[in-house]
Order: structure tokens, then C-alpha cells, then sequence
């Protein structure tokens, strides 16, 4: 008879047009999330469903298990705060692989939500580490900008927001879709006095 805690968890595969309800899903049923074919990172809008997976896997502390098979366009500072890759395919992607699970930690780029406020932490880079508040209309804003994915669903005001936090390296965006970098903490595995 084998002991029910000892089993590896059961993995489900990633549905990257829906990471969110993936990433749910896995959570509730303790599963591991796998993303089955080896991920090219290579600046384009496919990246967009990749990065928005591993983000969804940090918030909620869902385990994801990928395969990293490129280099990395713009260098590891804006993801590193992701889940790193679990394996590598070629020499120049498991360079970065071992340099990703050096530098990663959780909490390195997250917010925290409050009635009315948000607050907002990046340390992915030492030298140019950043905190800061939002409250009244700019933490309402925030707040929105966390539940659209495309440019055209903003208002005026959340546009211009999300072009500061592009600015201040906390966004990315192309023609159609954009990405925060900084992921919600749902749950805790440091303390809540840091922020």
C-alpha cells in the first residue's frame, strides 16, 4: 500500500489561449501545469499567451513545468521574476536557464491590492529596484488595466497609465495586446511587511 501524500501530483496541459482558467484549474485540482511544446521566446505577439501563463503560475503558486528552446530577445531582466524553465534545448537557452533559476525569486516584481489602493514592488533589477503606491483614480485604473489584455478595451486614462508603467519597464506592449509585468500576490510565502 502506498501513502496518498507521496504521489507526484497529476499534471494537466497548458491551454495557452486561456491561462488563466489553466492556472485555476490546476490550482483547485493540485495539478502541475505542463506546456507541451518547447517555448521560442522571440519578441513576437505568441510570447504574449506564454508570459501571461507563467504570470497566471506565480499569482496563484501553481507549478509549471516548460521547456525553454531560444534565447531570450531582450535579455532576462523583465521575466526573470517567472517561473524559470525546468529544462533547456541548445547551449544558448541553457545558459539562460541557469542563470533565470539564479536570479529567480518570488516577489521580485508583484503588487498587493487594498481597498483603495495598490501597491506596486519591483526589484528585478538591484540597481533600479522600485516601490511605489497608487491610490484614488490610479489604483482604480490599475485595477483595470489587471482585468483587460488588449489595448483597445482602456479607457483614455488607463492608456496613459499603462504607458508610464511601460516607461518605468512595469509593461510591455504591442499594436494589440499589452502585459504587466508585476503579478498579484494571492499567496504568501513572504512576509507581508516587505511591500
Amino acid at each position: 500500500m502506498t501513502d496518498p501524500l507521496l504521489r507526484w501530483p497529476e499534471t494537466v496541459d497548458a491551454d495557452l489561449m486561456n491561462p488563466d482558467a489553466t492556472v485555476a484549474g490546476a490550482r483547485q485540482a493540485g495539478q502541475v501545469v505542463t506546456v507541451a511544446d518547447p517555448v521560442r521566446l522571440h519578441g513576437g505577439a505568441d510570447d504574449f499567451a506564454v508570459l501571461r501563463l507563467l504570470g497566471a503560475a506565480m499569482r496563484t503558486g501553481v507549478r509549471i513545468d516548460w521547456t525553454l528552446a531560444s534565447a531570450v530577445p531582450h535579455g532576462l531582466d523583465d521575466i526573470v521574476h517567472l517561473p524559470p524553465p525546468v529544462r533547456a534545448e541548445g547551449r544558448s537557452a541553457e545558459r539562460i536557464q541557469v542563470q533565470w533559476r539564479e536570479r529567480h525569486r518570488v516577489g521580485l516584481c508583484c503588487y498587493r491590492r487594498g481597498p483603495d489602493f495598490v501597491v506596486l514592488r519591483d526589484l528585478r533589477r538591484p540597481e533600479a529596484s522600485f516601490r511605489a503606491t497608487l491610490d484614488g483614480p490610479h489604483a482604480t485604473r490599475f485595477r483595470a488595466l489587471t482585468e483587460a489584455t488588449r489595448v483597445d478595451e482602456l479607457t483614455g486614462d488607463e492608456l496613459v497609465l499603462l504607458t508610464d508603467l511601460r516607461d518605468n519597464g512595469l509593461a510591455v506592449i504591442d499594436d494589440v495586446r499589452f502585459l504587466l509585468w508585476p503579478y498579484r500576490v494571492e499567496t504568501f510565502p513572504i512576509p507581508f511587511t516587505i511591500f
